[in-house]
């Protein structure tokens, strides 16, 4: 079992479970979740910290109370100037990349409405579960700022992220069900129950092979077909070293469920 102190600190706003594999950590500043510069720097120290349990399987993000997360925290931005906001968006990059680097699925549990840093963040997950009755934007361009659509890119069709980013409209979890941004949406009560379900299906796989498919989605998302492929196969053949490949094979043979101890 994981403990919460062996993330060695608390992180005023965030707040942090593990167990059985399974890390929840949840976005914990009322009323909206709006995130600082601390924040940032909060969540990047959390998922390097997670990164580095070997018994880690899959991490869960949300947020506490109704709102996934509203954006940022507009007061520490109204008087920033040029060298400032290229300070203060460093750290937001090192968060962001914090996050799609993790070395296990990140499931995202969007408890509510995803606005801004939100949305970027909701994308940076590997899959999403919503609620049906949350909402997703990128409502910088209200304040004359621009949001991150390069990460909307990677999950909503070219039009709809330059709709958002453009009008600063808000997408319904229906329309970002529709236009696959989010993978399920459930009742608000769900959303949380919903991604757990899924995280233990996702931790009873092999934990080794898991780490492995994680790499190789984020490697190859860029590449050709062909390059893509190559680097898998080189995935592919190292993860068939490892004793667990051994464990999945001889269950599927014998007809059992394969047993990935978390020492294994």
């Amino acid at each position: 079992m994981m403990e919460p102190s062996s993330l060695d600190r608390a992180e005023p706003d965030l707040r942090v479970e593990c167990d059985r594999g399974i890390a929840v950590v949840r976005f914990d500043r009322p009323p909206v979740n709006a995130f600082t510069r601390s924040m940032y720097d909060q969540l990047r120290r959390t998922f390097h910290r997670l990164a580095e349990m070997d018994d880690l399987r899959v991490i869960v993000l949300t947020g506490t109370g109704r709102v996934f997360c509203g954006g940022n925290e507009i007061s520490e931005f109204v008087d920033l100037g040029y060298e400032e906001a290229t300070e203060h968006l460093a750290h937001v990059r090192l968060c962001f990349n914090a996050i799609y680097d993790c070395p296990v699925p990140v499931i995202g549990a969007i408890n509510g409405a995803a606005i801004g840093t939100g949305m970027a963040l909701a994308t940076l997950c590997d899959i999403r579960i919503a609620a049906d009755t949350a909402v997703f934007a990128l409502p910088e361009i209200d304040v004359g700022v621009l949001g991150g659509s390069k990460h909307v890119m990677r999950i909503a069709p070219q039009g709809l992220t330059r709709l958002m980013m453009f009008t600063g409209r808000r997408v319904s979890a229906a329309q970002a069900l529709a236009a696959s941004m989010i993978e399920e949406a459930v009742p608000p009560a769900q959303v949380l129950p919903r991604a757990r379900e899924l995280a233990e299906e996702i931790a009873s796989k092999s934990p080794k092979a898991i780490r492995f498919a994680k790499v190789g989605l984020n490697r190859t998302e860029n590449m050709t077909l062909k390059e893509g492929y190559e680097f898998e196969c080189t995935l592919t053949a190292a993860v068939r070293r490892t004793a667990e490949a051994r464990e999945g094979a001889l269950a599927f043979i014998e007809k059992r469920k394969p047993s990935y101890a978390l020492d294994r």
